[in-house]
């Protein structure tokens, strides 16, 4: 497999130098490109590799579509988690909260892209052992689940029974708790 992956990143270094020669340096296909050679550096587990890539392709599509659209928002989610994985943890975050705007302006807080994000920058403090905020970031996902849940449902809260949202509450809970 692992020969593979160095094949299919070659293919792919090619793929954006015939992209940018042929397109110019700020196509959305570059940028494309791009993010799939951050994507298979990651696969491989060479995130810092990945990095230049993903910023490369985030200021490519934000040159393109500007701060505020859905696939900026997908590479600022793909860029906080490589940041995540080599320790850049102030970057993480940062690039977490500009998504998790993004989202919250295009579908609201409490479409399943937000608290999706939401959740993975309350991980990312779990990671660094900031169990409160990781505990008020959970509690206001669970907030927003329960009321897009009781909407749906016509219901108050005590009508939202999911199993989806009874997880969430238990591993927020004890995943916030700090063992001594």
């Amino acid at each position: 497999v692992q020969g593979k992956l160095e094949d299919a990143c070659e293919l792919l270094h090619n793929a954006v130098r015939i992209k940018e020669h042929c397109l110019g340096p700020n196509d959305l296909s570059v940028a494309s490109a791009l993010n799939n050679l951050s994507v298979l550096y990651g696969k491989r587990g060479m995130w810092a590799e990945a990095a230049p890539f993903c910023k490369q392709a985030l200021a490519i599509r934000e040159g393109v579509y500007g701060s505020h659209h859905t696939d900026v928002a997908k590479l600022l989610n793909n860029l906080a988690l490589i940041c995540q994985n080599i320790g850049e943890f102030a970057e993480s975050e940062g690039y977490y909260r500009r998504a998790i705007d993004v989202y919250k302006k295009l579908y609201g807080p409490g479409h399943a892209v937000t608290t999706r994000t939401m959740n993975n920058l309350a991980a990312c403090y779990l990671k660094q052992k900031k169990h409160d905020d990781a505990k008020n970031l959970y509690a206001e996902v669970l907030l927003h689940t329960q009321q897009v849940e009781t909407s749906f449902s016509g219901g108050g809260p005590e009508q939202v029974v999911s199993p989806s949202t009874g997880m969430a509450q238990g591993n927020w809970q004890s995943m916030c708790t700090p063992t001594r």
